[in-house]
């Protein structure tokens, strides 16, 4: 009985001794995405006001890129960013575009200007028709209107033109518009003492 009794004792130290299982693995929490960058939004550095009688806004800092708005004299505009000739702005809407930096001023500029004048500089001004563009008739039944722009020099000569709309569909008259305004003579814009060239957006209703 004692040799059983001493078997028995062995086996319950042994099995108190023996190591415990290893806990179950637990698994890593999922970590969450992380959010998307929002872009950086551009901030207004400073505001201008149109100074031609009419401006047009593009998508693009080219002047063959596409009119997206036109905005009239005295409207103020917020700069986001400029170059040498062009200004990135964002309109009343919330839109953005780009207009030609040399029909903008910055406020209180014009008035700066005008107070700090050198003795026989002019004044600056809008520009004006000399000579009117010559009404040419067409005869037909058809109807639209054709928009063209005339690229102006300094010396209020017409140097160049685009048609940049053509409701009418036909070609002839949008010659025929383009080169009425070809005909016209301007006194050029003045601005800081000088004449500039400038775009002038003609408009014929056929």
């Amino acid at each position: 009985m004692r040799p059983l009794l001493s078997v028995v004792v062995a086996l319950l130290f042994v099995c108190s001794c023996a190591a415990p299982p290893p806990p179950a693995p637990v698994a890593a929490p999922e970590m969450p995405a992380p959010p998307p960058v929002a872009p950086a939004e551009e901030v207004v550095s400073g505001t201008v006001r149109v100074t031609a009688s009419a401006l047009n806004v593009r998508r693009e800092p080219a002047v063959d890129a596409e009119v997206i708005a036109q905005v009239k004299k005295g409207t103020a505009l917020g700069v986001l960013k400029s170059d040498e000739s062009w200004m990135k702005v964002r309109l009343a809407d919330g839109s953005t575009g780009w207009v030609a930096e040399r029909f903008v001023a910055r406020e209180g500029a014009q008035k700066k200007r005008a107070t700090a004048k050198r003795g026989g500089c002019p004044a600056d001004s809008d520009f004006a028709f000399l000579e009117t563009p010559t009404v040419a008739f067409a005869e037909g039944g058809v109807h639209g209107l054709v928009i063209v722009e005339a690229t102006v020099n300094t010396k209020g000569t017409v140097t160049a033109t685009k048609v940049v709309s053509n409701a009418t569909g036909d070609e002839a008259l949008a010659f025929l518009a383009a080169r009425e305004i070809q005909s016209a003579k301007f006194s050029p814009p003045i601005r800081d003492c000088g004449p500039r060239a400038f775009v002038y957006t003609y408009r014929k209703m056929f």
